[in-house]
């Protein structure tokens, strides 16, 4: 039984952890596509969609 619970909380963290990681590599895909759009000389990419939580 304890090795069971040891396992689902090493499952739980683990979840956590990804999914800060996907946030970030996504929040990441956002700005270095904004930086693509701007050396291309498209538009500017509209800065309250490409970092969300900061104004």
């Amino acid at each position: 039984m304890r090795i069971a619970i040891i396992i689902l909380a090493c499952l739980a963290l683990s979840a956590c952890g990804m999914a800060k990681a996907a946030r970030v590599g996504g929040q990441t895909f956002d700005k270095y596509g904004c930086l693509a759009r701007d050396f291309k000389g498209h538009a500017p990419c509209d800065h309250s969609d490409a970092e969300p939580g900061k104004p």
